[in-house]
């Protein structure tokens, strides 16, 4: 238990760093929290500064965040699945909820990708052909993201064993990693709610 407190603190420092609001301003002399949709991430970055340059520097660090974290934790602790789990959550944690910028961070999309590709690296294929699947269905990139983030465990939890051994590593049970997964997506979805209830009030009325 103390390794994965330790690694979600370390994760949350390092998720924490506010890469896109750093870069923006840099970039603009803009404070990307009044700008645009005020999400702290890669695609407002770009929508902001119009500069695809800007928005891929932004993804790429924030997917960094997540790596790091984790690979930062095996490091200290040797390679153990709950304090590599605890850096990933920690990660988007900070990412979504920086406390240098009083709470107001991303939605941890890329972050939380990035920690996937150094814990269960197969899981991220899937997450994307999910997001693609939500996508086609309401043409909103957040709504998308929502959908994703429930029926990418949803479809993990009903995959048989030989699958499943294909995607995680042996020495992981699928309980921790699917535990991994579900709390990954719980911590994303609290900065989607607010999207998903705007885009059905939108509807209602149309």
């Amino acid at each position: 238990m103390s390794s994965f407190l330790l690694s979600l603190l370390i994760g949350y420092v390092l998720g924490s760093i506010p890469t896109a609001h750093l870069v923006v301003r840099r970039a603009r002399g803009v404070d990307i929290r009044n700008a645009g949709s005020g999400n702290v991430g890669a695609l407002n970055s770009y929508l902001v500064t119009r500069s695809p340059f800007v928005g891929a520097v932004v993804l790429l660090f924030d997917v960094l965040k997540g790596f790091a974290a984790v690979e930062l934790s095996r490091a200290i602790f040797g390679g153990l699945y709950a304090a590599a789990a605890g850096a990933g959550i920690g990660a988007v944690l900070g990412h979504n909820f920086p406390v240098w910028l009083k709470g107001q961070g991303g939605r941890g999309l890329s972050t939380a990708a990035g920690a996937m590709l150094s814990i269960d690296p197969v899981v991220v294929p899937l997450w994307m052909l999910c997001w693609g699947a939500g996508y086609a269905a309401v043409k909103e990139v957040n709504v998308g993201s929502a959908i994703a983030c429930c029926l990418a465990p949803a479809i993990m939890s009903f995959l048989p064993d030989g699958v499943w051994n294909f995607m995680v590593p042996p020495q992981v049970s699928r309980w921790s990693a699917q535990l991994f997964i579900m709390a990954t997506m719980v911590v994303i979805l609290t900065k989607l709610v607010g999207p998903v209830k705007e885009y059905l009030t939108l509807h209602r009325r149309l």
